[in-house]
This record gives structure tokens, C-alpha cells and sequence, in this order.
């Protein structure tokens, strides 16, 4: 992602920039909102005892990301949009993987913003321990992915948790953040010649700092795929080699 773009949500936060917008995470730039790729709403059908999202959402993880204050669950489109959606037939795939004791929902977010509060996700989806999922980018996507934990919440209407962070294309990289939270649960995503997890390739704060925006380091990113140095003067990088397609897994802890 060529440089972190958690430091720039947290900046954009500190200038009350707090509600939705097309500033976030920079992969080597800024984004532009696309409110075409939005609804306001997931539909949602019965099935048997519990609300199912085309059977992405338990009941009882819609209640939890609205009673965090989520704007909705994801857009969790199940067919080639474009963009992301769920299912393996993308150029870009990342194979999400429940490797925590206990359930989790998955959210992915794009460029339009990380304020899961104002902009619905592109992607939210129930994981039980040792669930999987496969979601598909298209290339050119830019955006992040996390977790919601039973002690998850929500910080200035981002998830409070560890993110990764993709921007899918040749050039492009994904990279773990623990800005936004450096105690967040643990994650790993293995790329094709690259491996980012909470020790490798991973954007943290500096100086004993919880969270940060500004004072961050990219930490042990060396190696075949990996990418470092700086960007306007910030540390950039990430691990790369993704080329026209890649099939990542990503364990969630």
C-alpha cells in the first residue's frame, strides 16, 4: 500500500474529517468516492430461525455490527461486480480463514472510506472457528479488511482492531496495520512471495503509542516481494509481487 493509509484516517480524524469521505489508508494515492457502488441497505431474507444475508450474516452478527453503530452490513455482492465481491473467480482472491476460538465477522471496506459508521462495507461476513471464505477483487481495488471480535468496537466509526490493507494490480501490495490499534488480535496474509503478519511487513506506531497517525514505522519488510521506503517523506511499502493475479490466504487469530 504504499504508505500507511491508517495514519491518514487517523489524520483525517484529527481534522474532524470523521465522516465518510474518499480519505483513507493512501496505496500510493488518494481515491475518489464512487457512490454508484453503494446501497444503502443488504437485503436480507429469512431462512429457518435466523436473518441470513444470502447466507453471509447470522442473525446474531447483524445485531452486533448495528449495535456497534455499522451503517449496515456489506454490500456482500456474490457475483462478479467489478469491484469486490464474494467468491474465487476474481483475478485478486484472498482466502479468509477463522483461526481464532472464537466467531468473527469479516468486514471489507474500499476506497469510498473506513467509517463503517457512514459508508456501508463492501463486504461483512460470519465466520465460526475454523470457517473460511473467499473474496474476490477486481484489479485496481484499494481498501483494507478486519475483523469484528466479541470485544471488538468501533473507534471514531472505524473498526478498533488490526487491519490489512490492499491495493490489488501489479504494482500494488497488501500490508498489516496495527495503527489504528496495536493491540488488536493477531492476522497474517501470505502472498506469492511474500508473507505480512503482525512481526513482517507491518505498519506500527512508534514511541509506546497505542494508536497513531503520524509517528509509525514500517517494520522488518525486506526480502523477494517486499517493498520499502518512504512516500512524501512517510514509510511506504509492503509486500508486493502480486502481478496480474494472486491468490492470497489471510488466517484471522
Amino acid at each position: 500500500m504504499k504508505f500507511s493509509t491508517a495514519s491518514l484516517v487517523l489524520a483525517a480524524i484529527a481534522m474532524d474529517a470523521a465522516l465518510a469521505g474518499p480519505v483513507r489508508h493512501a496505496h500510493s494515492h488518494f481515491h475518489e468516492k464512487k457512490d454508484t457502488e453503494l446501497s444503502t441497505e443488504a437485503p436480507v431474507s429469512k431462512r429457518g430461525s435466523a436473518l441470513v444475508d444470502f447466507g453471509t450474516m447470522l442473525e446474531e452478527d447483524i445485531s452486533k455490527l448495528m449495535s456497534l453503530g455499522f451503517k449496515a452490513v456489506g454490500v456482500n455482492a456474490l457475483y462478479n461486480n467489478g469491484g469486490v465481491w464474494i467468491g474465487s473467480d476474481g483475478a485478486y482472491t484472498s482466502e479468509f480463514t477463522n483461526n481464532a476460538k472464537e466467531p468473527l465477522v469479516l468486514t471489507v471496506w474500499g476506497p469510498q472510506g473506513s467509517w463503517v459508521n457512514a459508508v456501508q462495507p463492501l463486504v461483512t461476513h460470519s465466520l465460526a472457528p475454523g470457517a473460511q471464505v473467499t473474496v474476490s477483487f477486481a484489479a485496481g481495488q484499494s481498501g483494507a479488511w478486519s475483523a469484528v471480535y466479541s470485544d471488538t468496537e468501533l473507534c471514531m466509526g472505524q473498526v478498533c482492531n488490526t487491519w490489512a490493507e490492499y491495493t490489488m494490480g501489479p504494482e500494488g501490495v497488501v500490508d498489516i496495520s496495527k495503527e489504528v490499534n496495536m493491540n488488536g488480535h493477531g492476522m497474517e496474509v501470505v502472498g506469492p512471495v511474500c508473507t505480512t503478519n503482525m512481526d513482517t511487513c507491518v505498519f506500527q506506531c512508534t514511541g509506546g503509542a497505542t494508536s497513531c497517525w503520524l509517528e509509525y514505522e514500517l517494520l522488518n519488510c525486506s526480502g523477494p516481494g517486499a517493498q520499502s521506503g518512504t512516500y512524501y517523506g512517510a514509510p511506504s511499502g509492503g509486500c508486493g509481487g502480486l502481478g496480474n493475479g494472486a491468490a492470497l490466504k489471510t488466517s484471522l487469530f
